[in-house]
């Protein structure tokens, strides 16, 4: 028998509306880390970043190579923001993923304890299978390659068979690639392409986009291993 197929879904502005402030929350604590841990101004903290950006993908991997920096105790602190007072349930997302036929899982370049209490939060811990988080990537995060390929070797899924949510039309581009079917969730919003590891060149289209990733079903006929069903 063919194997199911994988749902694949970032987390952030993804699983909920762009309109929550928790990822802004994320990037203003991120911010603050690096003006208190190197003993700099906001400029100069925000210089810092743009330069680990562009070089390494993330303000962790470059303060890791150059400062020393635990990883546990930079997520700890980036992450302490107040998702239970923000992050309202969904039903509609849980009914929405329960009729998938197929495994669902978060990749996210979040924490795995972030992870778990956004979803939390959303009413939907119960129907992901596994979560994907910047730990199991080896802090390498999307959209360096490296974690794409761990997670179809993890899953045991091949990227044909394979489906990826995401809002940044830049993570999207290596699943793309890989031949995953990719689903753009509302507006890309990328950083400047002078900060970006690999920036997508305009031509590039992932395969559906939508609204909300409840409409997902709306786009599935497209999905091949659905097609052929």
């Amino acid at each position: 028998m063919p194997a199911s197929p994988l749902f694949i879904f970032d987390l952030d502005n993804t699983l909920y509306p762009r309109g929550l402030p928790i990822w802004r929350m994320v990037d203003d604590r991120i911010e603050l880390y690096v003006m208190q841990r190197l003993g700099v101004d906001a400029e100069s903290a925000r210089s810092v970043r743009m330069e680990y950006l562009a070089d390494y993908g993330s303000t962790l991997r470059g303060l890791m190579r150059h400062h020393g920096v635990l990883p546990e105790e930079y997520l700890e602190y980036v992450h302490d923001v107040p998702i239970s007072g923000i992050v309202q349930a969904r039903p509609e997302l849980k009914e929405m993923l329960a009729g998938l036929p197929g495994k669902r899982v978060v990749f996210t370049n979040g924490s795995l304890d972030y992870a778990n209490r956004v979803l939390a939060a959303l009413g939907v811990a119960d129907m992901m299978e596994e979560i994907f988080g910047i730990e199991f990537m080896e802090y390498n995060a999307k959209p360096s390659l490296y974690p794409y390929e761990k997670l179809l070797k993890a899953t045991g899924a091949v990227a044909k068979d394979s489906l990826f949510c995401d809002d940044s039309r830049r993570n999207l581009l290596p699943a793309y690639e890989m031949g995953i079917f990719t689903v753009q969730v509302g507006e890309s919003v990328d950083p400047p392409k002078a900060l970006l590891m690999k920036a997508p060149p305009p031509s590039f289209r992932p395969h559906a986009v939508i609204g909300d990733i409840c409409d997902l079903p709306d786009v599935l006929h497209a999905f091949p291993p659905l097609a052929k069903a």
